[in-house]
């Protein structure tokens, strides 16, 4: 059996190994739920894809659809498709495979930088906690994880998120935010679910099962992941048996980051 690397930080994880015809293995850290975290492949599933596009230029979007839960004590092998390279845009697709079958399909689109108007929404921080103000909710090393009463935000699930390290060449800044924006649409959507009491953290025996089906994410400006980002969640339906949550990443600024869709397999536990 081939012998599986020890993952002890955010670098270590989103170092890969690049194997022949466009292809980079992967390897995870051991979560307390025991299979690995969606936020990882997807982060490894973009570093995968920009090893194979130009310097200049930048992710904008991705889109993930989660297909089978994958194993932390197995390698994960991501082959990329170079579907488009066009002049100020280019779009790879990739699947990630543990054990010969593929646990996730991803999409990133990536773009030059384009000078243009600089508007967004902002959001204003004087009324919420910042994190210094909370108490560490972690469940991994390699993020920090403060989270937000909801009696102190304007509305829905608010997380303060950072990871943990210092910036390394294996890992944009994009790549950091993305693994952390896996972490809060789940809290969010079951927060609509009929059996939600408001006490279930995701530990213990939870009233239902849960697993995220798709995740997107809109990349708006550069922001360092190992500087403090607030996530911003609402539930916004539970329909079919499937929840949806739509947010916001912010800066401490207030100044819009990126926006995150996710859906999520939501049934009643048997």
């Amino acid at each position: 059996m081939k012998e599986i690397k020890e993952i002890k930080t955010f670098d270590d994880l989103m170092t890969l190994e690049e194997v022949p015809n466009n292809s980079f293995v992967g390897h995870s850290p051991s979560y307390n739920w025991g299979r690995v975290y969606g936020g990882q492949v997807v982060a490894q599933g973009l570093a995968a894809a920009r090893k194979t596009v130009t310097d200049n230029l930048n992710v904008h979007s991705v889109h993930a659809y989660f297909i089978r839960g994958g194993e932390s004590n197995e390698e994960i092998t991501y082959e990329v498709d170079l579907l488009r390279d066009g002049k100020s845009f280019a779009t790879r697709r990739v699947v990630a495979y543990q054990k010969g079958e593929a646990i996730l399909n991803f999409s990133a689109s990536f773009q030059l930088n384009e000078e243009g108007p600089n508007v967004d929404h902002r959001l204003s921080m004087k009324d919420i906690p910042m994190p210094d103000d909370l108490n560490s909710e972690n469940w991994s090393e390699m993020m920090e994880r403060r989270v937000v009463p909801s009696s102190d935000l304007p509305y829905g699930h608010a997380v303060w998120l950072k990871i943990n390290g210092f910036p390394s060449e294996n890992a944009t800044n994009e790549e950091g935010i993305v693994f952390a924006s896996d972490d809060v649409p789940f809290d969010a959507a079951v927060r609509l679910h009929p059996l939600y009491e408001g006490t279930w953290d995701g530990s213990g025996n939870p009233p239902f099962f849960g697993a995220s089906l798709d995740h997107a994410v809109w990349f708006h400006r550069s922001s360092s992941p190992y500087e403090w980002h607030l996530h911003l969640h609402e539930g916004n339906n539970h329909i079919n048996n499937r929840g949806l949550a739509t947010g916001k990443i912010y800066n401490k600024s207030g100044s819009h980051v990126a926006t995150v869709v996710q859906e999520i397999l939501q049934r009643r536990s048997r």
